[in-house]
């Protein structure tokens, strides 16, 4: 369709910021009537590297891009202008709002100079007195206010009603805050909203609890999420979690309890072997943690060739498809097998009873995923009949795990309850990656912190695949 054609001029004229701007013209100028193969119809890696200059030039003048003096990049803000059509030049305008993905969503849709955007806190009584949300409704540490009007709510009735309703037709941004998501989808069907939403940011890197909303998943609105956020911390309680089994920590514990002195062989990390399905960004911090201590590690991942360069950096041993099968026949020869994936229909019970059983006696299974993800029946009875060696699980498929349920008490089980990645400092890392997306939503420079914090500018939920 034209939105991919369009963007595959993006893609083209960003990445590549020699390409003449008469050139770029004729590329646009021809998305109109040539096709593009849909292969090519993808999201543009480089959106975020236009020029802010561009960015913002392109959308003040979005309503008559006749008098616009094309931005060529290497110039350091010089025009040049092109004599070209209306058609052509809102063809190349149209590249900073619309991008090809899966589901046909938006970029980022950076606003007109001047032009103030309604941001819409979606929160929880739990949250709406918070330090984080106070300093992002009274100070500029997270988002200049004089660039934005900012109402926070747990329910559609405490927001203005001619916020929701009357059409001032500056855009409007939704920040999912820890709320109720219904809500938040309750507030995409008003008609101020309707008309004039740019963007949606979910506070936390999981979205499946928002995409069961039919009206968000539905949405042809970007989405981002705090995705790097808190990967560091699921990196270190992964080894930690390593570290329990392999030197017996829990036997220690015992043995002290009942003041025995017990000396036993302890086992090194060095040289063993973890297996990561769902190398994305949480299965790297892993990877990172555990190469220090001397592993092997193995990733697996929908796309392996996004992973190339940790292979061939070494970070990585080896990287494979992400299937049953391939999963199955990997686990065998692992030490640690780790669960990062989210969950989607793809990955429902993907550690199943088969690949449980098809493990090393001696080998360990970690979940910092999705309970969702696992076969928990196959898991609870490999366990029980020690057919692995233990499970340290920071997720379960029901949350909290009911009474009833036998892990409570299995000596080689280790729960967290879902706090590996709640970490003191929780809400203020997800805090900054919003500051970051809002650096990225107004064309600015995104600060770049150096620290344990790795997270992408702009990153866009692909709401088919659910993360």
């Amino acid at each position: 369709d034209n939105t991919a054609r369009v963007c595959f001029i993006e893609e083209v004229a960003v990445s590549d910021r020699r390409m003449s701007v008469r050139f770029a013209a004729r590329l646009a100028a021809a998305a109109v009537t040539r096709p593009v193969p849909v292969a090519r119809a993808r999201v543009s890696s480089a959106v975020a590297s236009v020029p802010n200059s561009f960015a913002r030039r392109a959308h003040a003048h979005a309503a008559a891009p006749t008098s616009l003096g094309l931005f060529h990049p290497s110039r350091r803000g010089r025009e040049s202008r092109v004599p070209t059509s209306t058609s052509t030049y809102r063809a190349l305008v149209s590249t900073t709002t619309a991008m090809a993905s899966p589901a046909g969503s938006p970029s980022i849709p950076v606003p007109a100079r001047g032009v103030k955007t309604t941001l819409l806190v979606i929160t929880s009584k739990q949250h709406v007195n918070s330090d984080q949300l106070t300093r992002l409704t009274t100070t500029n540490e997270v988002l200049p206010l004089e660039k934005f009007d900012v109402h926070v709510g747990c329910a559609i009735e405490d927001f203005p009603e001619e916020v929701l309703e009357n059409d001032n037709s500056n855009p409007v941004a939704l920040l999912w805050w820890f709320g109720d998501a219904k809500v938040m989808a309750d507030v995409l069907t008003k008609p101020a909203v309707q008309k004039n939403i740019k963007w949606m940011h979910a506070a936390s890197a999981g979205v499946e609890h928002l995409l069961k909303e039919a009206r968000i998943a539905n949405s042809q609105t970007p989405l981002t999420n705090a995705k790097g956020a808190f990967s560091a911390s699921l990196g270190e309680w992964s080894v930690f979690s390593f570290l329990w089994f392999n030197k017996h920590a829990n036997a220690m514990r015992v043995s002290q309890k009942n003041k025995e002195w017990t000396r036993a062989p302890v086992g090194m990390l060095a040289g063993k072997t973890v297996l990561i399905a769902g190398y994305g960004d949480i299965g790297r911090a892993v990877a990172v943690r555990a190469k220090a201590l001397g592993m092997r590690v193995v990733g697996m991942r929908r796309d392996p060739g996004k992973s190339v360069a940790d292979v061939k950096s070494k970070l990585i041993d080896m990287c494979y498809k992400l299937t049953p099968e391939t999963l199955k026949t990997q686990v065998a020869s692992c030490d640690f097998v780790v669960l990062a994936t989210p969950h989607t229909p793809e990955t429902t019970n993907l550690m199943s009873r088969e690949i449980f059983e098809n493990m090393k006696p001696t080998s360990v299974f970690v979940n910092v995923g999705r309970g969702a993800c696992v076969d928990e029946d196959a898991l609870i009875e490999v366990l029980t009949s020690n057919k692995i060696a233990g499970a340290a699980l920071d997720v379960t498929k029901t949350e909290p795990l009911p009474s009833e349920s036998p892990l409570w008490g299995m000596e080689n089980v280790f729960l967290s309850f879902h706090t590996a990645d709640l970490t003191d400092d929780y809400f203020d890392l997800t805090l900054r990656v919003f500051k970051q997306h809002v650096s990225a939503y107004l064309g600015e420079p995104v600060e770049q912190t150096g620290d344990s914090l790795n997270a992408p500018a702009w990153n866009l939920v692909n709401k088919e695949s659910g993360y």
